[in-house]
């Protein structure tokens, strides 16, 4: 089993604007929601690719039970801890340009860590653990400890998120890490221009604990590097329409193909943030595997 833990979900509220006037009343011409949430987003996509997955985290209130809802209406395995206030709304502007106005969540008791400390403290080392995406204040450190009780277990993780967040988790070997280049800088603290900067500080992940490192490089494609391969991905051709949960896409394509070689799993991770980045929601499980045979894989 795949387990995605989210800390901060959300309701995603798209709103369609052929233009966008500050300060004036504005209209949309389409409003669309869906349940969102980095680790949420992972989940989805596993179960369009026939992946076994269930939903971890924190959810409260109103838009939470929207969120278990709609879930369960994708046949979707969910164990969320509840908290006491609303899980968060995010607004998606979309006019010429991509904007978002993201909340900060609810507050994630030390009760409620701890819950879900004992969540996966129950698994076995055949199931694999993603970790997605922000954590509210209170637990800057809560990746960090829960991969250590993951790693004290022999049950593997990956992870995608930012900065400490991510480089906390490196002393216990994390299956798979997949910062974009925004943040590989960010961690770097390095302006990385070229494919040998790039691949310079994958190296350095892997020498810090990483098994396996997804540089997502939006239209560019993706870098892939571990201690046998160091992989150009290209993209299908395609018109970007929507980048939200490209990434989330991109990681659940890897990890959807775990054991079946690393071929199998870039490509996958690559036609799947592709999908996503060529829809208005996230990819269907067609979408994906039609775009599986155009993805370019070459040897750096």
């Amino acid at each position: 089993m795949i387990y995605t833990v989210t800390f901060n979900p959300s309701v995603d509220y798209i709103m369609k604007l052929d233009d966008f006037k500050e300060g004036e009343l504005n209209r949309t011409s389409l409003t669309e929601k869906y349940p969102g949430g980095k680790g949420i987003n992972v989940s989805r996509i596993l179960k369009e690719i026939g992946a076994e997955t269930t939903a971890l985290g924190f959810t409260g209130g109103f838009t939470g039970d929207y969120i278990k809802s709609e879930l369960e209406q994708r046949n979707i395995i969910h164990d969320f801890i509840e908290v006491s206030g609303d899980t968060r709304i995010n607004v998606k502007l979309k006019t010429s340009q991509e904007s978002e106005i993201n909340a900060d969540g609810p507050r994630i008791s030390d009760d409620n860590f701890k819950a879900l400390e004992e969540k996966l403290s129950s698994l076995k080392p055949e199931d694999h653990v993603i970790f997605a995406g922000s954590v509210p204040g209170g637990h800057k450190d809560a990746y960090k400890r829960l991969a250590a009780k993951l790693y004290e277990n022999g049950i593997p993780f990956s992870i995608d998120s930012e900065e400490e967040k991510l480089t906390s988790t490196l002393p216990f070997n994390p299956y798979l890490v997949k910062p974009n280049l925004f943040e590989l800088e960010q961690i770097t603290g390095k302006s990385l221009k070229s494919s040998e900067d790039i691949r310079d500080a994958a190296d350095a992940l892997l020498e810090s604990g990483a098994q396996n490192v997804l540089i997502t490089l939006g239209g560019d494609g993706a870098m892939f590097v571990n201690a046998e391969y160091a992989l150009k991905l290209t993209p299908p051709d395609g018109e970007l329409v929507n980048s939200v949960g490209a990434g989330d896409s991109t990681v659940a394509g890897f990890i959807s193909q775990h054991g079946k070689g690393i071929t199998e799993q870039v490509k996958h991770a690559v036609a799947a943030g592709s999908a996503t980045a060529y829809n208005s929601d996230l990819a269907t499980s067609q979408d994906i595997i039609s775009l599986l045979d155009k993805v370019k894989i070459e040897k750096i």
